[in-house]
């Protein structure tokens, strides 16, 4: 092989490494607009200059309700950053104030009855207040764009409206403080 088919072959070969190394897909998050329970918009401008962690949830499936108390550690963690936490679930939004424990005189009782704590971070309802329940296609209006198949779902979102990463379900470590830092520690890497 002469010196120059060598060189030729060279660049080619880096050049599809590096092709494949920067071959990576980037996905957009869908655009969405709604209203949290307790009516705080969410937009695009929500999303701005923040890393989001987007848990969709529905009231009573196990993994979702054991995962509220470690996503408000985390959320309490991550106080005063760049990291946001915000909360979709196909219902209505007297559904989810009643299950959040909000306006309510006796407390949180539907919680408490999924042995979970209230959610300390924003909620959007996926329903209108038109009766519809979580069967209904007109309540997964947010959960069908970032195709949603089965609750939890986490999304992770960065600065730039891409999604860095979907999770179905939710890690079941030793126990919850395991699954805390390891969440912890992934985050803090998205922040540097």
């Amino acid at each position: 092989m002469t010196i120059k088919y060598k060189r030729l072959f060279y660049v080619v070969l880096l050049s599809i490494f590096f092709e494949s190394v920067n071959a990576q897909s980037v996905f957009k998050m869908p655009v969405f607009t709604a209203k949290t329970i307790d009516n705080k918009i969410i937009d695009s401008t929500y999303f701005k200059n923040k890393i989001t962690f987007i848990s969709f949830f529905y009231v009573g499936c196990g993994p979702c309700m054991k995962e509220i108390p470690v996503l408000n550690k985390l959320n309490d963690h991550f106080k005063g950053t760049k990291f946001q936490l915000l909360a979709i679930a196909p219902h209505t939004p007297s559904q989810l104030i009643l299950f959040n424990g909000i306006d309510s005189v006796s407390g949180n009782e539907i919680a408490k009855r999924y042995r979970t704590e209230s959610i300390r971070y924003p909620i959007v309802p996926e329903c209108l207040e038109d009766g519809s329940t979580g069967m209904s296609p007109k309540c997964y209006t947010i959960s069908s764009k970032f195709g949603v198949n089965s609750y939890p779902t986490s999304v992770l979102i960065n600065e730039k409206n891409e999604i860095l990463m979907t999770t179905e379900g939710f890690p079941m470590r030793q126990n919850d403080e395991e699954t805390l830092q390891e969440m912890i520690k992934m985050i803090e890497g998205y922040l540097k």
